[in-house]
This record gives C-alpha cells, structure tokens and sequence, in this order.
C-alpha cells in the first residue's frame, strides 16, 4: 500500500486519482517523498501560490500580489525566488524549512519574506551561496539579495551594469559577477558581449569576444558558459574568454539554453525541438547526447544527478547526468496546450519523485523518478503556472 503520507497528499481535500492493476489494487510504494520536501506552484489567473507538503498531505494557499510568477528554488532551497516580469517585482517565499546539511528542521511557517525589489522588468535568477542576482531587462540593472537578511532587510540593492537589454548575471566563486553586455552592434535586444564586474558594478575584465547574440547560460563557481550565435561563450573566473564552436550540424541553430548538474558536474545545453548536448569544458567541445524534433523539454533533478528529457508525445527519459544511459524511459498522460495557449506543462524533481504540472485541468501529477512509476494525481485549487522545489532533501529533524 502507499504510505500514510504518500497517501494523505492525494487525499487531503482534493480528488484521488490513482493507477490500478490488473486486479484493481492501487500500486504499492515502499518510500515517500522527505519530510522537509515543499512545492511551491503559482497561478495562471490568481495571486495565490501553492505550498504542497508531499510527506504530510497537506496543501496550503497563500495570497500573493501578482499571478502566474516564474519561480527558482534559492542556493540553500529555503526561499524561493518569485519573480513578476510585466509587473516590475522580484519578492521571495520562505518554505520555512532550515537545512543543516545532512539534517533539516522547521524554522517557521511557510510566508512571504521581507527583501523585494521593485526595478523596471526583472528577469533572469541566479544564485550561489548566501548571494542571489536578479537582472532587471528594463533598466540593465542588477537586484542584489542575501539569503542571510530575506527578513531583515526590506529593499535589494540594485545596481546599474550598462545599457537595457535581455541579459543575464552569473555568479564566481570569488564574489565577482559575469554579466552579458550590449555594445549596440545588432539590432535585437540580445546582448552580444560578457564582462567581468564586482558587486557594486565596476568592470574588472573587458570584454574580449563579440558575438552576434547571447541567450542562456550556466556556471559552476570557476567557469561560465553563454550560448550565442557563433558557439557557447566560456568566461573564465581570470577574466580569459573562449568560444566553443558549435558542430557544423547546426548551420543557423544554435543553442539557447544551458544547464548545469551540480552533482554530476555536467553542463548540458537544450534547443527544443532539435536535441540535448553535453558541453565538455575539458576539450571545449559540444557532444551530442540525442538529437530529436520531438524533444520538448530538458532540467535536471535537485540535485544535479539525473538528467530528465520530456517529448512532445509524452515520452519521459529519465538519464544518469554522468553518462547519459537511460534509467527509465515510459509515455506519460502529459497534457499540452493549443499552440498560444496556456497552461504549458512545467516539471521539478527531488531525490527520489517526479512532479509534472497540468496547466489545463489544474493538477500535478507524481511519479517514482528512477521507474516513471505513477504515484497519484492531485487536483489544485487553481491551475498551475510554474512550480519549485524548497525545503531540504534531509529525512532527518535534530533540534538544536
């Protein structure tokens, strides 16, 4: 049978829908999701954010300001990052879970915390240690939050990095920032250069290459990795750039989306509906891993181990991030939208489970990561935007 916890999710409040077998019986699990794991889910029309306690069965609303925010889990998975592009707002949520590296405990309720910022169109997220950027498209500005004073200090510190554009911040190791830069030599309003700057704004390292357009991009603390037109940029923490060509294959394409598996210590770039390839910062190379026009979606579990492929019909490969064998692979009930539609489908995985949104008939389905086994579906309130992971993977609670 499911565990009472597994279970009470699919129950509590909302409608049970479970796979059966041949004799009618619902499945048997012999594990559950952690205790300190939390999913966070916005919504498409409403101000409310969802805080789903898998382990518990409990799901709770909480109001927010604005609908449909785009969310990214914080470098210690407490917080999450909410961000409201159209409505100039970077707020962040607080699961109310501390983790303590192999222990975790409840810090608080799950609530709002104080740090915002309120710059012109915040976009793109990144985190490292107690640091986490937001960079503001509207202004080309920088809105700079610690995780360390979310409910202490009230307003970011923003800070101006060059002209307007769709850019984005990573950071090093060392405190300082690669950050992409607009020299006007193409008339989109991608960026076309990287440069190296501190955390008040001053540039440290010039620019070195020029591109024709950057979008996307990956770190690992010593080397950063941008897509652009002509190959993936590397930016080194020195200051040293280089681009790695993209194979001959690609002609136009190119790759606007990049990953990195932390655990696996992989970076893996993604353009949809072409394919998945491993990015080798050993011998700077690109290396195909699949190539498919049905592939629709690439991200990997929490912590960077495995590497999860979702396809236009459904298909769901589960891949180890170290050498890309496939562990599980099965078609999924994943429901798309019309084409300009809502309601695209959106997917988080921890250690162990597999979480798929339907923006459609409002639900979140689960599934046993390394089988695809069904678990249950859970009907929501509202119907999903996006969803993060917080919390901590830690099955342990020590008081201190």
């Amino acid at each position: 049978m499911i565990k009472r916890g597994m279970l009470l999710l699919f129950l509590a409040v909302f409608a049970l829908t479970a796979c059966s077998d041949d004799d009618g019986e619902t499945p048997a699990h012999d594990h559950e999701e952690g205790q300190f794991v939390r999913v966070l889910v916005s919504d498409q029309d409403q101000a409310n954010y969802y805080v789903v306690n898998p382990h518990e069965g409990t799901v709770e609303t909480v109001a927010g300001q604005y609908a449909a925010g785009r969310l990214y889990t914080s470098p210690s998975g407490r917080y999450v990052s909410v961000i409201n592009t159209d409505d100039n707002l970077a707020t962040f949520f607080d699961s109310g879970i501390e983790a303590h590296g192999d222990h975790a405990h409840v810090k608080g309720t799950p609530k709002w915390a104080l740090s915002k910022a309120t710059a012109s169109r915040p976009v793109h997220y990144y985190g490292k240690g107690d640091n986490i950027l937001v960079f503001n498209d509207g202004e080309g500005s920088i809105s700079h939050f610690k995780e360390s004073t979310m409910h202490t200090e009230a307003e970011a510190r923003v800070f101006d990095i060059g002209d307007a554009h769709h850019g984005a911040p990573a950071l090093f190791n060392n405190g300082t920032i690669a950050v992409t830069e607009k020299d006007g030599s193409t008339a989109w309003t991608l960026p076309e250069r990287v440069k190296i700057i501190d955390m008040n704004g001053n540039t440290l390292h010039e620019s070195t290459i020029q591109t024709s357009g950057i979008h996307g991009e990956a770190g690992n603390g010593e080397i950063v990795l941008f897509g652009s037109v002509e190959g993936i940029l590397r930016v080194n923490q020195d200051g040293s750039q280089l681009l790695i060509e993209n194979p001959e294959s690609f002609g136009d394409e190119w790759i606007g989306t990049i990953i990195y598996g932390e655990e696996s210590e992989t970076f893996i770039g993604f353009d949809g509906g072409r394919g998945v390839y491993e990015i080798d910062i050993a011998t700077n190379s690109i290396n195909t891993i699949e190539e498919n026009a049905n592939l629709s979606a690439a991200t990997f579990d929490w912590e960077g181990h495995h590497l999860i492929l979702v396809y236009t019909d459904g298909t769901v490969k589960v891949l180890d991030g170290h050498g890309f064998g496939t562990i599980a692979s099965e078609q999924l009930e994943i429901n798309f939208p019309a084409e300009g539609s809502t309601g695209a489908p959106t997917y988080a995985a921890s250690e162990e489970f597999l979480y798929i949104s339907d923006g459609i008939n409002g639900s979140i389905a689960m599934y046993e990561l390394e089988t695809l086994e069904f678990v249950g579906t859970l009907a929501l309130p509202g119907k999903p935007a996006r969803m993060a992971l917080m919390g901590s993977l830690a099955h342990d609670d020590h008081e201190h």
